[in-house]
């Protein structure tokens, strides 16, 4: 090296020095983009990132050097242009203009390699803006970590404790959040998304947290409605993260009314037929025939004038986010997460015909197949939706809800078919511990109606002041005595004046926390001095999946050689949400049929008495592909209190019985019903009720034995 050229390398390296000193430049992310990243693929000409080909991912992109908020989700299909956008084109934006240490993150080890071999290698050689701000030392610049001449760092991770832990980063990016196995869960830390937002906290409102990906997580409640206009389906994952954000979405101004409709993820713009119908076509029909006869254009929902393919560029030009806070009117939003959700339809390298095509195949391969795999893709990374799995599809059917079919019914009265009633009763422990109580009246072939619904939360003990202390099941035995006054006592009206009916039947789980069991049996032998105990049915669920619907045991057992002194029914629960779900599958009464009052709304049913929480209880289990019913919601009390019933239906032996003009007298129409009361009389079992009945205490015979004496015998010896 000549004397010049040492001048000139030492000249270089002090003058480098001054990238560090340069103040941030006042301009958004999109503008940065735009002014430093250059997008090239081998084999094509290339040329600077361009906001008018994706103007939708302009304002996900500058809100990443908001002060206002500290992270931003953006959910969306393949072919959008977001890892372009808020990935490459924000790194270029602050390498340049913004300095601060990042952190990418991809699925895996090998992911971040190839992302960074290609895509960040390929952005900053392509981008002089960028690869003049590389630092001069080759030890700065490997596969995962590159230092630029400004001091910033960036680092391309894979999700362990040791890449979102102990580091501190201005920026923390993930990238594929739905394709990333231990996301929900990093070696036992918690959610990546919480991990990598903590590396950023020290920045304060000059840090941020991205998560972009396509959706990944399947829907398993088949029952879910969107509470609010923009409320996404109940899953974990990006779009979990997207429901605790603001919930943007992407709009479209109709160029024949002008009106403004939601490019909504899904294929709803083009109003295809029916999936059960589709299933039985796509076998035979001409796919690329179909899918350009439905993918050439859209009717949007506000005039239905057909809009072509050909406007589509134009409609995402004066396109906008609109965030759901603004949809019910309160304003722009507050929320510290800026979070997005665009629609496959607006993907700007996806032609609709393609979008439809590829759905269209997805369910020809589900029609010959079975296999899900193909539709679940389609519908993951082209249309940019959740999954729901076609048995749970299936089981929608376009019918009415329970909810939906629900009628004006009054509480505490019967209907005047009703030959029976049967009430059920959860046992909830911890910190809300109380007894759940459904009621049904029953009628003939197994038709019901909710008479009445409520929970027991206050015992008869002595409380704090003047209240009593709340329940304890699975502590207090005589907490247990509430069941015999308010459910086992109660009685309900007929449509006769002074007639009410008694409870035929009470059925109890006995399962819960540790001394329920325990409580219950004792419960039920103190009902049997009070004539009760045929009343009252002891509930526990069957531990296998082929397990009879409804077997009879006895517990209590003392020894090894006792039978046991309480009955207890083992019954299958998912052979009875599977009767269960058939009645409420139903669509008009009859056979199995259950009848529900309106849910109670602010507006449109103020007088209601069951809240809209029943209903979302009702719909907490599904039925998997294997027959095993699994919770998809925290809450499942009213599915599980109409299984219970169900099982005292059969312990009642209602489901054998062929003709119901021939019936025992407490199944007899009202009119000539054995368990028809007074209320005078009703009011005299109440005054003779007894309200604790005291648990046998062991008693101990003592015998005293006189002393023996010592008999003293003569010897034959002794003559």
């Amino acid at each position: 090296m000549t004397e010049d050229q040492q001048y000139a390398a030492v000249l270089a390296d002090l003058c480098a020095a001054h990238h560090a000193f340069t103040p941030p430049q006042a301009t958004t992310v999109s503008a940065g983009a735009t002014q430093n990243l250059v997008i090239r693929q081998p084999g094509t000409a290339g040329g600077p990132w361009d906001k008018d080909e994706t103007p939708y991912m302009v304002e996900p992109m500058d809100i990443l050097g908001s002060r206002l908020h500290e992270a931003c989700i953006f959910v969306g299909p393949a072919r959008t242009g977001k890892t372009l956008g808020l990935l490459l084109g924000a790194m270029s934006h602050i390498v340049v203009n913004d300095p601060g240490d990042i952190l990418f993150i991809q699925m895996t080890q090998d992911k971040a390699r190839e992302f960074s071999k290609t895509d960040v290698r390929r952005a900053i050689d392509y981008s002089p803006n960028l690869s003049n701000m590389l630092s001069s030392n080759a030890s700065d610049r490997n596969t995962h970590d590159i230092m630029f001449r400004n001091g910033m760092w960036l680092r391309i991770a894979w999700p362990t404790v040791s890449n979102v832990s102990g580091s501190t980063y201005r920026f923390s990016f993930i990238t594929d959040l739905d394709r990333i196995p231990n996301a929900e869960n990093v070696d036992g830390e918690g959610p990546l998304f919480d991990l990598a937002r903590k590396r950023t906290t020290t920045f304060l409102s000059r840090g941020m947290t991205l998560a972009e990906s396509s959706p990944g997580i399947e829907i398993t409640d088949p029952g879910w409605k969107p509470a609010t206009p923009h409320e996404a389906p109940p899953v974990s994952g990006v779009v979990g993260l997207y429901n605790r954000g603001d919930r943007r979405r992407w709009y479209w101004k109709c160029p024949h009314c002008e009106s403004d409709f939601e490019a909504a993820p899904g294929l709803g713009l083009f109003h295809l037929p029916p999936d059960d119908q589709l299933i039985e076509t796509v076998r035979t029909t001409d796919l690329e025939v179909m899918a350009k006869s439905y993918g050439s254009r859209i009717i949007p929902p506000c005039c239905g004038a057909e809009i072509p393919f050909s406007e589509k560029q134009a409609l995402n030009r004066t396109g906008r986010w609109v965030s759901e806070s603004e949809m019910l009117g309160n304003g722009k939003p507050k929320n510290k997460i800026a979070s997005y959700w665009l629609g496959g339809v607006a993907a700007a390298y996806q032609s609709w015909e393609s979008l439809v095509l590829r759905y269209l195949q997805g369910l020809r391969d589900y029609a010959i197949t079975g296999s899900e795999e193909s539709l679940k893709a389609t519908i993951n990374t082209d249309q940019g939706a959740p999954y729901m799995a076609r048995h749970l599809v299936e089981m929608q059917n376009g019918a009415l809800t329970p909810a939906e079919r629900a009628a004006d019914l009054p509480r505490y009265v019967v209907p005047e078919w009703t030959r029976c009633l049967v009430a059920s009763v959860d046992v909830q422990g911890g910190s809300t511990a109380r007894f759940e109580v459904q009621v049904h009246a029953v009628g003939p072939y197994l038709e019901q109606q909710l008479v009445d619904r409520y929970a027991i939360k206050d015992s008869k003990r002595e409380g704090m002041g003047s209240d009593f202390a709340p329940i304890d099941p699975a502590g207090y035995a005589e907490d247990w005595n509430q069941l015999t006054e308010k459910v086992l006592m109660a009685t309900y009206r007929t449509g006769t004046e002074n007639r009410e009916i008694k409870i035929r039947l009470c059925v109890v789980d006995t399962g819960g926390e540790d001394g329920v069991t325990d409580r219950a049996y004792a419960w039920w032998r103190s009902l049997k001095p009070l004539g009760f105990a045929d009343r009252a049915m002891l509930y526990k669920g069957a531990n296998t999946k082929g397990a009879p619907i409804l077997r009879k045991t006895w517990q209590g057992k003392r020894n090894d050689k006792d039978k046991g002194d309480v009955p207890v029914y083992v019954c299958n629960p998912n052979l009875l949400s599977d009767a269960v779900a058939a009645g409420l599958r139903r669509q008009t009464p009859g056979p199995g049929y259950i009848h529900f009052p309106k849910p109670k709304h602010p507006t449109q049913n103020p007088g209601g008495w069951l809240p809209q929480a029943f209903f979302d209880e009702l719909g907490a289990e599904v039925r998997g592909k294997d027959g095993v019913w699994e919770k998809v919601r925290k809450r499942n009390e009213s599915f599980d209190l109409c299984r219970m019933i169900r099982a005292g239906l059969l312990r009642l032996g209602l489901d054998k019985i062929k003709d119901w003009s021939v019936v025992p007298a407490w199944l007899a129409p009202l009119e000539l019903n054995s368990e028809i009361m007074t209320v005078e009389a009703r009011r005299a079992m109440k005054e003779d009720e007894v309200v604790s009945v005291p648990l046998p205490t062991p008693q101990v015979r003592i015998v005293n034995r006189p002393k023996s004496r010592r008999r003293a015998v003569a010897s034959p010896y002794l003559g």
